[in-house]
């Protein structure tokens, strides 16, 4: 509530890995799919379109997987900043009572609710950008079917999902212990 703007920030990078991820899941199954509709599709050429798209997913993956990394490490850097700037005010938590647990509960609820955020939109937009993306790409062309639904690869959702728990869980360790070492007194203390 205090610093909107760098909530945005941290959600945004978050946002864009994730979106590039699903997009290209999504636009690489509605795209086989799409293909596999078209009357002029031969299945013994099925093993060299998996073969071909499996190539380029990997290529890709790799590269989206930088994207990804780095807007993890913007997270776990944002939310150590975040608590650097409220140890006073989690200091003045434990002297009035909160435990240590309970300091890091909110901590990792606050990671959660970041991480959780950006997912949700993240995955909305790749899903969405990665079926029009493959729909206008083959969606015109003669003896492809008009119009069809995105194929969403549910395997991506449930390691989405994953990653972004364990990215939660670990970017709240670090801010975690930072203020947990800090005596209330000291931390009301800060300026």
């Amino acid at each position: 509530m205090r610093y909107p703007e760098r909530s945005t920030r941290i959600t945004t990078g978050l946002v864009i890995g994730i979106t590039l991820v699903t997009m290209l899941a999504v636009a690489t199954e509605t795209f086989k799919h799409m293909l596999m509709l078209s009357p002029s599709f031969d299945s013994a050429d099925s093993a060299a379109l998996d073969d071909s798209l499996a190539a380029v997913v990997a290529t890709f993956s790799i590269l989206i997987g930088f994207s990804a990394v780095i807007a993890a490490v913007g997270l776990v850097n944002s939310l150590s900043l975040s608590i650097v700037q409220r140890t006073r005010e989690l200091g003045l938590l434990r002297a009035l009572g909160f435990t240590a647990a309970q300091v890091r509960s909110m901590i990792r609820l606050e990671s959660a609710q970041l991480t959780i955020a950006a997912s949700v939109v993240g995955l909305a937009l790749g899903t969405f950008y990665g079926w029009a993306g493959a729909q206008s790409l083959l969606g015109s062309l003669s003896g492809q079917p008009g119009f069809v639904l995105p194929m969403v690869p549910w395997w991506i959702l449930v390691v989405v999902a994953a990653l972004a728990a364990v990215l939660a869980f670990v970017a709240s360790i670090s801010p975690i212990r930072r203020v947990i070492r800090i005596t209330p007194v000291e931390a009301l203390a800060i300026d």
